[in-house]
């Protein structure tokens, strides 16, 4: 209690005592406050822009599966108010701004707060107050590798079917990167290369215009290649044919397309080479033309420079048969020896001529060019068996399937020039007698 009386005293014995140089002096001291805070370090404004958005528990999102789809920057801009010594001290490094994906799971847009904090005695308003961050799953894709080969082989010599180890390739990433794959190449540079090329070979991602894919993981970054270097040789196709036409059907001909072709593969193979068989082609009863396309037999280890497509084209033409006849007078004498005859009495009073094959053929054979003919080439007088020699048919007869001539052989005596005359005399003597018989006859008619 004496001590409170002692305060209340000492109080009333200051402000007693010089009461207005005491209150001067509080009033010039709020007013230097005043003076310095409004003055020397006055409340200011101060705008930061584009401060970047730091997206929290990201890894969170990744460990589910989820990722945020493209690789956007988000901003955000600050206004910084306060005392100046305070901002005039602020620099962009002391503003941060996070947004944070916990509790944001779904997939497409998700609208997520954005915080700002300052280690500072200011106050800040800043905008947009809220990010739009879209989310997407991470897929995994399977891809052919693809290889692009720059530069050419030496000279004479072809490239072959690569091939890869993996030939196949998974990639993940974010389901639109994933898409926006189109294929997974490498890229392999020839120096005139006379032999096979090995090489590992480094992958890359790339989108329809070749441009690469970020954002993707490669199961494996690297594929080894083994690109054959092959010769080339051009060989014949040799058809492998058991034919068989229907009764009163002949096979007219064969032909394949392409009659040769050009064949790759290791040099020590195509030096044996000299054709490529077909498959077997197995036809009966035929009647008509047939286009068939077949296979080759091609060895182990070469394959066709261009792939063609092989055909063999079967013809088929009904067979015809056409006689035709000569007289005595028609069969040509051939080669006979001077001073030599023959009597063409002997010789038979028809020959006929058969002639079988295809009918287009028979069409074209010209009658008045077809000749029968007896050579008599080195032969003595006397009797010799001959077989007529059918000309005249300008090169057919490879194309008939008979050529036949009845009869098939000729007897006829072969006769010197007194032969002949001998043979002429009694001839005549034989005709002296008969007309000396007929005028004998004559007479003793009219004697009687």
């Amino acid at each position: 209690m004496n001590m409170m009386n002692r305060m209340q005293n000492n109080i009333k014995g200051w402000f007693g005592q010089n009461l207005g140089a005491k209150v001067m002096a509080i009033l010039f001291a709020l007013f230097m406050w005043i003076y310095v805070m409004s003055v020397i370090n006055p409340t200011i404004s101060d705008n930061v822009n584009n401060i970047s958005v730091e997206l929290l528990n990201v890894e969170e999102l990744e460990n589910e599966g989820i990722v945020i789809k493209g690789e956007e920057d988000h901003t955000v801009n600050i206004k910084v108010t306060g005392r100046s010594d305070q901002v005039y001290r602020l620099s962009r490094q002391d503003l941060v701004a996070t947004a944070d994906l916990s509790g944001h799971r779904n997939i497409g847009a998700n609208n997520v707060q954005v915080t700002v904090e300052v280690d500072a005695d200011v106050e800040v308003e800043y905008s947009p107050r809220y990010i739009r961050v879209e989310l997407e799953e991470v897929i995994r894709r399977q891809k052919n590798v693809d290889i692009n080969i720059l530069g050419e082989p030496a000279t004479g010599y072809v490239l072959g079917e690569p091939r890869i180890t993996p030939s196949a390739i998974w990639i993940e990433g974010p389901e639109s990167s994933v898409n926006a794959v189109d294929s997974v190449i490498a890229e392999l540079q020839l120096e005139e290369n006379s032999s096979d090329v090995v090489a590992n070979l480094t992958l890359q991602a790339v989108d329809s215009r070749g441009n690469e894919v970020s954002g993707v993981r490669l199961e494996s970054e690297v594929v080894e290649v083994v690109l054959p270097v092959n010769r080339t040789k051009t060989v014949i196709v040799q058809p492998d044919l058991e034919l068989e036409a229907a009764e009163g059907y002949v096979v007219r001909s064969t032909r394949i397309t392409p009659r040769s072709i050009m064949i790759q593969g290791p040099e020590s193979q195509l030096e044996q080479l000299t054709r490529i068989d077909t498959e077997l082609i197995e036809r009966s009863e035929l009647t008509e033309n047939e286009s068939i396309e077949v296979e080759l037999i091609l060895p182990e280890g070469v394959s066709l420079y261009n792939e063609r497509t092989i055909l063999v084209e079967i013809e088929i033409s009904e067979m015809v048969e056409e006689e035709h006849e000569f007289t005595p007078e028609e069969v040509e004498i051939e080669n006979l020896g001077e001073g030599l005859a023959i009597n063409r009495e002997e010789l038979p009073t028809l020959l006929t001529l058969v002639l079988r094959g295809p009918e287009d053929i028979i069409e074209n054979i010209d009658r008045e060019a077809l000749r029968v003919s007896l050579d008599f080439l080195d032969l003595e007088p006397g009797v010799h068996t001959l077989q007529p020699i059918i000309q005249g048919l300008n090169g057919l007869e490879n194309q008939l399937m008979e050529i036949s001539i009845e009869p098939e052989e000729i007897s006829i005596e072969v006769l010197s020039e007194d032969q002949e005359d001998e043979e002429n005399g009694v001839n005549d003597g034989e005709d002296g007698n008969a007309e000396e018989d007929e005028d004998g006859n004559d007479e003793e008619g009219s004697n009687n």
